[in-house]
């Protein structure tokens, strides 16, 4: 396996708009990889200029859904791996150290590699302890695509045929819902997204989900995944985890209210 400048045949690929709060320290750990790719839609901070400090490929596309943003991000990157950022994720020196074993080692039969992704909240990160969100983040680019359908809570269709998928150690830590204002914002907006996907595929509201979703939501954030472990702040997660899982149930209805009364809905933008 060939390295770019001594570099990790890698290319890392971030969607971005208006990141310039976290973007310097999610590119810092980044030195070691051969490509960073920056497809923006519109930003109106510094993100391009921190970008661009890092010596990132920096493209620009109108923002049409994640699915198809982060499709359009890796269609750019040229290394044989691709490692999938968000523009509020750090990665830690554990996950970096990993990520680099595995690159190195080149075992064709491993395919790609889930990661561990921790929130943080007012200032603290959630407890190691409570049970931990893991998703591929890593894989041989060839093998990985995004589907333009999914337009929130997109993730990769990856070709595992005679491979393996491992799981690596350390963590990506989420910084973008750092606080009430950004969590709430994300809510509303993240909801609207996902309650328009929902309907496109034919998934319309239920009058039992919309009674029930918001306390069930609320167990299984809060005790099945452990986030009483976090304190008040684990607190205030799962009552926000429940209040997105029921306003998408709520704008469903919402949506197909408006189009039997004939009403008028502003356009939804990101």
């Amino acid at each position: 396996m060939s390295e770019t400048d001594g570099k990790l045949p890698v290319s890392v690929f971030l969607i971005t708009k208006d990141c310039g709060r976290w973007l310097d320290r999610v590119l810092e750990p980044l030195a070691d990889f051969a490509e960073i790719v920056v497809l923006d839609s519109g930003s109106r901070d510094d993100t391009l200029v921190i970008a661009e400090q890092y010596g990132a490929s920096i493209h620009h596309q109108e923002f049409r859904g994640f699915g198809a943003q982060k499709q359009a991000a890796l269609e750019l990157c040229s290394q044989p791996w691709a490692l999938n950022l968000d523009g509020d994720e750090v990665i830690d020196e554990t996950l970096c150290a990993a990520i680099a074993r595995l690159v190195r080692q080149d075992d064709p039969a491993v395919v790609g590699a889930r990661v561990r992704i921790r929130d943080w909240f007012i200032g603290v990160p959630a407890s190691k302890a409570a049970r931990p969100i893991r998703r591929v983040r890593l894989f041989r680019r060839e093998r990985g695509r995004f589907l333009a359908r999914e337009t929130v809570h997109e993730s990769v269709q990856l070709d595992t045929d005679g491979g393996r998928v491992l799981d690596l150690p350390g963590w990506i830590e989420h910084f973008g819902v750092e606080s009430v204002a950004l969590r709430v914002e994300k809510i509303n907006r993240y909801s609207t997204y996902r309650a328009e996907q929902d309907l496109a595929r034919g998934k319309g509201p239920s009058a039992l989900k919309l009674f029930t979703v918001f306390p069930l939501r609320f167990l299984k954030s809060y005790l099945l995944r452990r986030a009483c472990l976090s304190g008040r702040r684990g607190l205030i997660q799962s009552v926000a985890n429940a209040y997105y899982a029921f306003l998408i149930e709520a704008k469903k209805f919402e949506r197909i209210e408006e189009r039997r009364l004939g009403m008028h809905r502003p356009a939804n933008k990101r």
